[in-house]
């Protein structure tokens, strides 16, 4: 089936488009004649301007087009910098939490790295975020994973499906994109003031507003410092970011916005896990432990990273019909990670084996995506042509190291003195390398109430690892094409029914050296829905059923050597339903459930590893759903409440063993302190509550010797200042 789908999609694209040079060349004088693809919405040429509200009317993101959402004919949820606002989110986790098909729990309450399963799948973690149209150059195989403080964030777009026919190398689920906030031409700031639970502190600072001369440009500046004890025994988090960016307008044609974000985490939260007898279940040891523990020692506990990126965006407009779109990054960034884990029970009661690991980490890595899009009628057809070409690279040098550490009592813990039982030693010494190589055509195809898109990509894949201990090196090259396509109806009352079809590719995250590098993973999704934005409304309401399949899985069977197996298909099968809707002029909703039926389509027994069809892979819950609520009441009183339900998920492969099932509440009331004097015009005061009742609970477990406790009860106060 997927050879015929991928004739007519390349072919169409190619049928239906022009060259870029034909585009250039011809581009004055189609602007004379041809009639301009009308896009209905607010704003669709400021998709990464500010938002308004709850609801967003537009993403670039599935299409890198500004593309209304209720006519983009795949599942598309937006975050809005008010909802971000309201829940009072401080890491991109959190900020998931009420979007249907994504689940956050992967490492529980551990906010060191944003770690986001769509759709079931869950491998890879940190593959499959984007920022500002780019890839986080974040390296799954090791400790270098970009975060970016949702303080610095516009917006979150979470395209549900695979991706890869625009982006290239993504996660068959999806993918979710950051937007920074962004230079505006009005005079505006906020200063911000927080405090809650765990001792946990913070400022930021968020200025913008034209140069000297207006015709000129713009600025913005956006800093934060914030510090915290976590829930977790002897663990911290503290974080300093600015990001400075210049909008320069150089004719009146052409915008170039310059963007540095640095960033700074002195210590980096904890990242461990517990068993499922001390955490899930209590009954072989006659209780589980706080979910506050922790089997790190202090005396060997470190997480510090550094990352700096610089970037710029540029649009130069050549006609009315053809525009420019070109974006780089620049990536630097450095970990040092240094931590005693548990590994299991020593067969002495509850007793704990434990080890040290340690990582010095030096990353670099830049990417670039330059596109040309072209609007221009065939008869009574509208077309909005994009053609672009892309190319990324990432280099990072890895030193892992690996002790002994004491054995912990994990219902009477000894914290004292240094746990090691033997000196530090050096692992690995490696060289990680990856870069692609990507041209991409999309057309966007409009007549009467059809919309019918094609997209075809050509993906060209190096990876080369280099140990420094042996001198071995292992490489790989690959070709990949990737296709999209999709076919949308939209009636005068608002209802759009659709079906896409979407391909991706994804390489392993693991190195090989000494070893083999395992083939890319492929995947490709049907998709069938609806969409309803009443008319005259900025509500949208989704319904979709989706059938996503991973080809051909990895799994690894020795570390050393390094070697692997094709575990077969992993399929996902399952609905989504969303709601973002403002009922009345006062009340706003965001409502979403998710149904998820994912498993292995192979049984394989090989190299120790066992896969029988038909079982669920761990750490994906079958049903997800959540309802938030948000009322403004009278004299700039502003409250919301909210529940989010998740089912339990498989504790490991064999499927005999799961967590329980958890339903926790969220609320937050605000109030517009200058309602009650002219002196505090431009305060407000927030009060937030995440886990309201204070419910223990598992997310989820990797296997029975690592599950997670979800956060407990957080309560934070924030003082804002608008001026």
């Amino acid at each position: 089936m997927k050879y015929l789908y991928r004739a007519p999609l390349f072919a169409g694209v190619v049928l239906s488009g022009w060259t870029v040079s034909a585009l250039v060349g011809s581009a004055q004088a189609d602007d004379q004649d041809a009639d301009t693809m009308v896009i209905t919405g607010d704003n669709l040429s400021d998709v990464d301007g500010p938002t308004r509200g709850y609801t967003a009317q537009a993403s670039e993101a599935g299409t890198k087009t500004a593309t209304p959402l209720a006519e983009t004919a795949r599942t598309i949820n937006v975050v809005t910098r008010q909802q971000l606002d309201d829940q009072g989110v401080n890491n991109v986790n959190d900020a998931l939490l009420y979007t249907p098909g994504a689940f956050t729990g992967l490492a529980g309450a551990s906010k060191r790295s944003d770690v986001v399963s769509l759709r079931g799948f869950h491998g890879g973690d940190v593959d499959n975020t984007f920022l500002d149209g780019l890839r986080l150059q974040s390296d799954p195989g090791a400790y270098s994973a970009m975060q970016i403080d949702p303080f610095f964030l516009e917006r979150m777009d979470v395209v549900k499906g695979p991706a890869s026919s625009l982006y290239g190398r993504t996660m068959p689920g999806g993918m979710v994109s950051l937007t920074t906030k962004k230079p505006q031409s009005e005079q505006q700031g906020l200063f911000r003031l927080y405090g809650g639970s765990f001792d946990t502190y913070g400022a930021g600072i968020d200025m913008t507003g034209p140069l000297s001369d207006p015709g000129q440009g713009a600025y913005r500046v956006t800093a934060l410092g914030s510090s915290s004890d976590t829930q977790f025994d002897l663990a911290k988090r503290e974080r300093y970011a600015v990001m400075p960016q210049l909008t320069l307008y150089p004719d009146d044609d052409t915008d170039l916005t310059l963007q540095a974000y640095l960033q700074h985490d002195p210590a980096g939260d904890y990242h461990g896990a517990v068993p499922y007898d001390l955490s899930v279940s209590g009954a072989r040891f006659g209780g589980t432990v706080d979910a506050s523990w922790s089997d790190a020692d202090p005396a060997n506990d470190v997480f510090r990273r550094n990352q700096r990126l610089f970037s710029y965006q540029l649009q130069h407009r050549f006609s009315d019909n053809l525009t420019f779109n070109s974006r780089s990054r620049y990536t630097s960034m450095d970990v040092t990670v240094g931590q005693v884990y548990q590994a299991g029970f020593t067969g002495n009661g509850a007793e704990l084996a434990r080890y040290y690991s340690g990582a010095d980490e030096d990353l670099q890595a830049f990417s670039t995506d330059n596109n040309l899009q072209y609007e221009l009628m065939t008869g009574e057809v509208a077309h909005t042509l994009l053609a672009g070409v892309d190319y990324q690279r990432r280099k990072n040098d890895v030193k892992f190291s690996s002790a002994g550490a004491r054995a912990l009592d994990p219902f009477s813990p000894d914290y004292s003195g240094n746990a090691l039982t033997t000196a530090p030693n050096r692992d690995s010494d490696d060289t990680r390398r990856v870069q692609q190589g990507g041209v991409y055509l999309q057309d966007q195809m409009r007549w009467n109430r059809w919309d019918l898109t094609l997209g075809g990509r050509q993906d060209f894949l190096d990876r080369r690892d280099h140990s420094h201990l042996s001198g071995a090196t292992d490489s790989r090259s690959d070709k990949a094409f990737s296709g999209s396509a999709s076919l949308m109806y939209r009636f005068d009352s608002g209802v759009a029914p659709y079906y896409s079809y979407s391909e991706a590719f994804n390489p392993s995250p693991d190195s090989s050296v000494d070893g083999a590098v395992p083939d890319p993973v492929k995947s490709h999704q049907h998709e069938i829905g609806v969409k309803y934005q009443p008319p005259g409304t900025r509500d949208l309401y989704q319904i979709a059923f989706y059938d996503l399949t991973q080809e051909n899985v990895q799994q690894r069977t020795s570390v050393s050597p390094v070697t692997y197996i094709s575990a077969g298909d992993i399929r996902s099968r399952g609905v989504e339903l969303s709601a973002s809707a403002a009922l009345t002029e006062r009340l706003n909703v965001l409502a979403g459930y998710s149904y998820n039926d994912i498993e292995y389509r192979d049984s394989v027994s090989q190299g120790g590893v066992n896969i029988e069809s038909g079982r669920t892979p761990v750490l994906s819950p079958e049903q997800t759903a959540s309802l938030w609520m948000q009322y403004d009441f009278p004299r700039g009183i502003r409250g919301g409440v909210g529940g989010r339900y998740v089912k339990g998920s498989y504790a490991n492969a064999e499927n005999t063993r799961k967590t329980d099932d958890y339903t926790l509440a969220d609320a937050f009331v605000s109030v517009d302190l200058g309602e009650f004097s002219h002196e505090l015009d431009g305060a407000t005061l927030k009060l937030n509550a995440t886990n309201l009742f204070d419910k223990k609970h598992v997310t989820g477990c990797f296997n029975e010797s690592y599950c997670y406790f979800g956060d407990e009860r957080q309560v934070t106060a924030t003082l804002d200042y608008r001026f």
